[in-house]
């Protein structure tokens, strides 16, 4: 049996999708289109659920991950100029190398943001309806996706080649800088003077800036080339990462107001600021809490375009994704490929580089994973961060396939508590 494209909540949700960016455009983090996209959702969301909210929260949009990758790149990238001084001086370019990708590590890994003074604080939001049960909720399953879309990632539209190459030079720079640091300081140390070839005032050059600056022309544009490749101006549409998600969310919050489960309340949601770090669902960790304790929460991303469904065990910022959840969405799926051979490949791993929402669930102890859009050979979504990820390139039956191992997943769920 062949699962049908063109059904009434296919087009539901690639029409919600067309009309969100058609309507209000990209939807940069605490933009003015993020929020009317937002308010927007929830009228749309009080046509079937049974209560809306329409949550405000601050944060800075500008800091994760474009402003931290610019105060890296700026202390990395003015190291060189301390090569060529004299005693003790040189060592300042390993610091300044390291104190940036100490920068890079906590903000982007840890997401520490205790950089975040240096930028511009706003206002952004989530949105979610609630869909009771026929009979008193027993637990609770969150679905969420994202409204706010991300600027271009330069890097994404490099062919994997030019990649590779781009970013093994652009490192070396740093590898090379930091060796050289420590090579002149301690040679000076034991050395002294004799090192030095010529000297002008606070500058010493010695064989070992010779050689240093030879490498230095070779590896700094690839380094300028690396940085260039992680930022962009251009705000990306986001049709498929993530306004798939938060289509497919409020499709299953329409289909299950009229078929309503027995035992589980649901929520579907879509929240804002995710792809500045996750900081819509931090807020709503913090405000919903203790809704949590008896749910389980789904992150859906990029469920519009894409040649494999893929459930993750840890992703980059080390949260580990609750296999409770994974195991039930894996049964899901396979209850449903028996009923239809040719859904889409299922993959299971872990996202090394890229993270979610249910990192932010995670670490306050909540039980949450996600279900990921994935290319078919590659651990990478569909478009993204690209000029490409628009209403054209979403294809209704990807939409269709998600939507239905959600509601496989809520009909096992429900079914635990009869």
């Amino acid at each position: 049996m062949t699962m049908k494209e063109n059904n009434e909540y296919s087009n539901y949700m690639f029409n919600l999708i067309e009309t969100i960016c058609k309507k209000f455009g990209s939807r940069y983090s605490c933009s003015q289109a993020e929020r009317e996209a937002n308010e927007w959702l929830k009228k749309e969301l009080e046509t079937f659920c049974d209560e809306t909210h329409l949550d405000t929260f601050e944060t800075y949009p500008g800091l994760y991950p474009q402003g931290l990758i610019k105060v890296t790149g700026f202390f990395a990238g003015i190291s060189f100029i301390f090569m060529p001084l004299i005693f003790p001086f040189p060592i300042l370019s390993m610091i300044f190398v390291l104190f940036g990708l100490f920068i890079l590590y906590t903000e982007l890994i840890l997401m520490k943001e205790w950089i975040k003074f240096l930028f511009k604080k706003g206002t952004s939001s989530n949105v979610f309806g609630i869909i009771k049960p026929l009979k008193e909720p027993k637990f609770r399953i969150i679905f969420e996706g994202h409204t706010d879309s991300a600027k271009e990632m330069n890097i994404a539209s490099y062919n994997y080649k030019l990649r590779k190459f781009v970013s093994t030079f652009g490192i070396a720079y740093l590898a090379i800088t930091i060796a050289f640091s420590i090579l002149k300081f301690v040679s000076q140390i034991l050395l002294g003077n004799a090192i030095i070839f010529a000297g002008w005032g606070m500058f010493s050059w010695t064989i070992i800036d010779t050689y240093y600056f030879i490498l230095f022309a070779i590896t700094y544009p690839f380094f300028l080339l690396l940085l260039r490749g992680f930022l962009g101006k251009t705000i990306v549409l986001g049709a498929n990462d993530n306004l798939s998600g938060s289509a497919v969310s409020l499709a299953i919050g329409k289909y299950l107001s009229e078929k309503r489960p027995n035992n589980v309340e649901v929520w579907v949601c879509s929240q804002g600021s995710e792809e500045v770090g996750d900081k819509g669902a931090r807020a709503f960790v913090q405000k919903y809490g203790k809704f949590l304790e008896n749910a389980y929460s789904v992150v859906l991303e990029c469920c519009g375009a894409a040649g494999a469904m893929f459930i993750i065990h840890k992703d980059m910022h080390k949260a580990i994704y609750s296999e409770k959840i994974n195991e039930k969405l894996e049964q899901a799926y396979q209850q449903l490929k028996k009923k239809y051979p040719d859904l889409l490949p299922l993959r299971k791993g872990r996202l090394r580089i890229g993270a979610c929402d249910a990192g932010r669930y995670i670490e306050e102890g909540y039980e949450a994973a996600a279900l990921f859009g994935r290319e078919k050979d590659r651990n990478k979504a569909v478009n993204w961060h690209s000029v490409l990820d628009t209403p054209e390139n979403i294809d209704k039956n990807v939409l269709n396939q998600f939507f239905q191992v959600c509601l496989e997943f809520v009909r096992i769920i429900d079914k635990e508590f009869d």
